[in-house]
């Protein structure tokens, strides 16, 4: 900006040498306009003076023709040429505005035998009078400025003769020439008193007052403002503009201290700004000014910073030769997001730029807001946006999203794997239309709740596919930020339904081999009581008396055998209804669907079941899962403890924060590490298929971790029991109550 103020200044100076001085301006003005006036004045004073000359000779004229007439009338009568002619010569001699004076004598001419006899006096180029020769002079004649003709009568009114009066405009032009001679002695002096009198005039009262306050304006300070006031005399006008100039020059006054002051002021503000403020001179090269921001953005002490180039800062050169060339054109820069430096740190900051005047030198002030927190939360979303399309499109299970209409807007490959449709066909329909008859109801209501809950979890459900295959899936659905679409998550648990199904036969036949032993005994005595009965009756030895006891027996084992019926029908019985549970009343029903089986393995089961929690989960599904395990402790026991040995199973409750700790430990002595990893894995056994299947322990790890928001984890442990130790398998679970679950 200096730059162009110093430019601007030398164009100024240059213009200032090329400019007149208002002196001579004035002064060629005052001469031009008095000149103007004087040749008009003297151009009117020539054409009136002019005319009143003609108007004169003409009046003279008339005069010298009735002078004429009376003093030739009687000649020419008479027939006295020579007298006439004196008298011709005398008028032209009288009279030197004459050129010519010519008479036509028609009494002459008649005697003569002509027209009329010509005779006059003539001037030739000396202006002598000489006599008028028609051939000669008569050419002359017609070159005469005015000619008055008259004619002389007789008594009878008879024309006797005609005179023709010639003047000429030598006479007047000299007439003309003397008058116009004396108006310019006379203009030229008026002109030279008035001109003067016009400059002094004009010196005193303007040219003087506008010098003194020229050199006023040039006796200025630092800053360009007068160090004296402008004096108040003179005409009006140089009053008025002497004090506009003096109120003009305390308002600057005023307003370079209220500058002043706000600079101070401003100073103090970039201080203290958050953001960070540099100033630099030499075309942005040099730093003279930095705030306390600045400097802990850069990273450096005040004195290592000032006088700096900032181009060191900027790790993109081209960037910054960019920031040049626009400033260098003047234009304002803002909002730039640039990269910096700072100790071998990239650090994001948004810059913006512009030209100012700093302590009378052309400089750059520039903004820096840090940014790089935000650009690495950008980063860090950019890659958790990638990150969550990654999982999305290579997720195993199957995610779609939805509308609030259920209609498909976006959905991973696995998703389109599982239903068998093409990406075109999916968008043509929804979830709802996937969806079996027999759900669709439940599916609408699911949906409805997603809009007032926000999502729900393990809904399951069958979907009609491609080619009309029939699969089951579990559900989740969430409910977007946007609340306009629905995130879907479906896992095809078919196969889980069919491991579901087997486990769950293994274990009611299992049940059934339990209750055939567990009624092998009941009936039997119920046989004996009634086979004593009869033999009684048929030997008539049969006593009333003896009957009570006898039927309160069999009533007592039918009503065993009807509680094991119960057990059994309340275990088979598919019931999908989630409710309050309570812990310690699932391991006793538990146990007492698995108490045959255990005595009859000569397994001992200790209890330590004190304490105890509430949860919300399913029962058959929990004691399947402990059927499970426990059985798995069964076989181990049974494979590989003697008969003669002592076979354990402990099962106990342990309370922790927000919850209860299960844990089911036998002494069978452990499971091989090499396999311990793979234990839940649907298949995966070790034991002969006759005995078998592999799905026991895997549903029971479904069960409790998909349905029941618990956590199950298996590991060889060694422990003391009655002074003697044992190793084996320890299965922990771990339960949520019901409080933290909703907290």
């Amino acid at each position: 900006m200096i730059k162009l103020i110093k430019k601007s200044n030398q164009m100024n100076s240059k213009m200032y040498n090329q400019k007149k001085s208002l002196y001579l301006l004035l002064f060629t003005i005052i001469i031009l306009s008095v000149t103007i006036i004087i040749s008009i004045s003297s151009a009117y004073s020539y054409v009136n003076i002019k005319n009143h000359l003609i108007t004169d000779m003409k009046n003279n004229s008339n005069n010298m023709v009735l002078e004429l007439k009376n003093n030739i009338k009687n000649l020419v009568a008479s027939y006295s040429i020579n007298e006439y002619e004196k008298v011709l010569f005398n008028e032209m001699e009288s009279n030197e505005i004459l050129f010519a004076i010519i008479l036509k004598d028609y009494n002459m001419g008649k005697l003569l035998g002509k027209e009329y006899e010509s005779s006059g006096k003539i001037r030739d180029e000396n202006w002598n009078i000489v006599d008028f020769d028609n051939d000669i002079h008569q050419n002359l004649l017609s070159e005469v400025y005015y000619e008055k003709v008259f004619d002389i009568t007789n008594q009878e009114s008879n024309k006797i003769a005609t005179i023709h009066l010639y003047i000429s405009n030598k006479t007047l032009n000299k007439e003309l020439d003397k008058i116009i001679f004396n108006n310019i002695i006379e203009a030229l002096i008026i002109s030279f008193v008035l001109i003067f009198s016009l400059f002094l005039t004009i010196r005193y009262f303007i040219l003087k007052p506008l010098s003194n306050m020229i050199k006023i304006i040039n006796d200025t300070d630092k800053d360009g403002i007068p160090n004296q006031n402008f004096s108040l005399s003179g005409s009006k006008e140089i009053f008025l503009l002497s004090n506009t100039m003096n109120n003009m020059i305390e308002t600057i006054k005023s307003s370079r201290k209220t500058l002043k002051d706000n600079e101070s002021r401003l100073k103090s503000l970039l201080q203290m700004s958050p953001i960070a403020v540099r100033i630099a001179t030499n075309n942005g090269e040099k730093i003279v000014f930095a705030n306390n921001s600045y400097f802990k953005l850069i990273d450096i002490h005040e004195r290592e910073l000032l006088n700096k180039n900032p181009k060191t800062y900027y790790i993109h050169e081209s960037i910054y030769k960019d920031i040049l060339d626009s400033l260098e054109r003047n234009e304002r820069i803002e909002n730039k997001l640039i990269s910096l430096n700072v100790n071998n740190t990239e650090v994001w900051v948004i810059a913006s730029y512009m030209n100012i005047i700093y302590d009378e030198e052309e400089a750059v002030i520039g903004w820096f807001y840090d940014v790089t927190d935000k650009i690495k939360i950008q980063k860090q979303i950019e890659e958790q946006k990638n990150e969550f399309e990654t999982i999305f499109n290579y997720a195993i299970d199957g995610l779609a999203i939805i509308d609030l209409n259920s209609n498909f807007l976006e959905f991973n490959g696995s998703y389109i794997k599982m239903t068998g449709f093409s990406r075109e066909e999916l968008l043509k329909t929804s979830c709802i239309e996937l969806t079996a008859p027999e759900d669709v109801e439940r599916t609408k209501i699911a949906f409805k709740t997603i809009t007032e809950k926000g999502f729900i979890t393990d809904f399951e459900k069958t979907c009609i596919v491609k080619d009309n295959r029939s699969i089951t899936v579990n559900m989740s659905m969430v409910l977007l930020p946007d609340k306009k679409r629905v995130l879907l998550s479906i896992k095809d648990i078919t196969q889980h339904k069919l491991m579901e199904s087997q486990s769950k036969l293994a274990s009611m036949g299992e049940m059934i081999g339990n209750i055939a032993h567990q009624w092998r005994q009941p009936l039997s005595l119920i046989s004996t009581i009634a086979s004593g009965i009869k033999v009684k009756m048929e030997f008539k030895q049969f006593d009333e008396k003896e009957l009570v006891p006898d039927m309160e027996n069999i009533i007592k084992q039918t009503n065993y055998l009807s509680n094991t019926i119960d057990d059994f029908r309340n275990f088979i019985q598919n019931s999908n209804d989630k409710g309050e549970i309570q812990v310690s009343n699932i391991i006793k029903k538990t146990l007492s669907i698995l108490n045959p089986s255990i005595v009859n393995h000569n397994i001992t089961i200790v209890l330590n079941t004190n304490d105890d929690i509430k949860i919300d989960g399913y029962e058959n599904q929990l004691i399947q899962a402990l059927i499970n395990i426990l059985n798995n402790s069964k076989d181990a026991l049974k494979e590989n403890i003697k008969d003669s040995e002592n076979k354990f199973i402990f099962i106990e409750t342990k309370s922790i924060k927000d919850g209860l700790i299960l844990r089911i430990r036998d002494n069978a002595g452990g499971i091989p590490e090499g396999i311990i990893n793979k234990i839940f894995e649907p298949y995966f056994t070790t034991k002969h298929k006759s005995i078998g299947t592999g799905i026991g322990l895997s549903m029971a790890y479904q069960i409790i971790t998909k349905h029941h928001n618990a956590h199950i984890f298996v590991s060889n442990d060694t422990f003391e029991y009655n002074h003697k130790i044992y190793t084996g398998a320890c299965f922990s679970i771990t339960f949520k109550n019901i409080k933290s679950e909703l907290s």
